[in-house]
């Protein structure tokens, strides 16, 4: 018997594989070594988990697919197999609109590539990070430079039409001379999405306990910024869109399950340290492998952090993911759910930091400029007071 749909289910289902085969110097997502017993108890209990959010939630109607980590092409030919055919039997494959799956180099094999080309695959995220050699060692990444064109030139020759490539602006070896490089032959390659994202040195990352590195401080934030204004320049001058500060599309490419997160709308998310928002609650799976196997094999559901949201605090926080997105905000739909009595302040806010140069716009419909780019979260702060 099919449960129905509840009202505010899910329209995006997020599926987070755990498994890596090392640890980036930047890296604070939750991943574990690879290991094909426990990959294969990771599946079952992902399994698991999902028929117990259906009898709890009812049967969600996914619209976008998400598959991150960690590495999902870590995964061995027949699991990851396994899991893209799981997942096309849930969904029906006839509503998902984009099936995303994250790739790094080193272990996107032809094989794997066609392979999740041909089980309904759509959008293929390919982590090349930087293209020099010495630049990907200090990150700590596995794969060479060669590897990550091999890499992209297999995915277009497994059927891929939507291919993104992410890069780290900013740390060493990374100059504007090797920027401009490494962003003039993306470029060359011809991907429809490119991600640009700022390094950030995190507690409990390698780079984070480098007293060294984080020593450099406000000059090398400035050199960021720098870097990023330059893939600016670059990408969009080659016809690539800034539709959210760190990510450039071809049109028609923007990657719509993001969107969709940025926008406020609902997400299934299964995993060790997957989150979740369904209807007006949130939740967040504890990031421990262990504990994740050990509560679905006894029937439970993960230990996880939940949340129920009040209306003010969704509409606040559509506002800020909102802007982040060149399209800006309209403040009618952001307060939809809540937040009306918010209006009034955020539009004195928003003027205020229009005279700043940081916002424009006027009314109910604002967007971030270049330079509120630069200075995102000094805004959201300034919302959220």
């Amino acid at each position: 018997m099919t449960v129905p749909a509840v009202d505010g289910a899910p329209t995006g289902l997020y599926v987070h594989v755990p498994f890596c085969d090392g640890r980036c110097g930047y890296c604070a997502f939750y991943s574990v070594s690879y290991e094909e017993r426990l990959a294969r108890r990771w599946l079952e209990a992902v399994r698991r988990e999902y028929l117990l959010v259906v009898e709890r939630e009812g049967a969600p109607s996914f619209e976008t697919v998400y598959i991150g980590g960690g590495t999902p092409t870590v995964l061995s030919l027949p699991l990851l197999e396994e899991l893209l055919e799981w997942i096309r039997e849930r969904t029906g494959g006839a509503r998902v609109v984009e099936w995303s799956v994250e790739a790094n180099p080193g272990s996107a094999t032809f094989e794997k590539l066609a392979g999740m080309r041909d089980a309904g695959v759509t959008r293929l995220s390919l982590g090349v990070q930087a293209l020099q050699e010495a630049r990907l060692r200090w990150l700590g990444r596995r794969h060479t430079v060669a590897e990550a064109e091999a890499a992209y030139h297999a995915a277009r020759e497994a059927g891929f039409r939507n291919v993104g490539v992410d890069l780290i602006a900013g740390g060493a070896y990374a100059g504007r001379r090797e920027w401009r490089e490494t962003l003039s032959r993306v470029v060359e390659w011809g991907p429809e999405h490119v991600s640009v994202y700022a390094l950030t040195v995190e507690e409990g990352t390698a780079l984070g306990s480098n007293a060294v590195w984080k020593g450099e401080g406000e000059e090398e934030e400035q050199r960021t910024v720098q870097r990023l204004h330059e893939a600016a320049e670059i990408l969009e001058g080659a016809g690539y869109c800034r539709y959210e500060i760190s990510n450039y599309a071809r049109p028609g490419f923007a990657c719509r399950h993001h969107v969709a997160c940025w926008r406020g709308e609902r997400y299934l998310g299964l995993g060790p340290s997957a989150a979740s928002h369904v209807g007006m609650r949130r939740w967040t799976n504890r990031a421990d492998l262990d504990d994740y196997l050990n509560r679905l094999e006894a029937g439970a559901f993960p230990a996880r952090e939940e949340e129920e949201l009040s209306g003010a605090t969704k509409a606040v926080e559509r506002l800020i993911f909102g802007l982040r997105m060149a399209e800006g905000v309209d403040l009618r739909v952001v307060t939809q759910e809540g937040g009306k009595e918010e209006k009034e302040r955020w539009r004195t806010v928003l003027k205020r930091l229009g005279a700043g140069g940081l916002v424009e716009g006027g009314g109910d419909r604002w967007r971030l400029t270049p330079l509120g780019m630069d200075f995102a979260d000094t805004v959201a702060v300034e919302l959220m007071l």
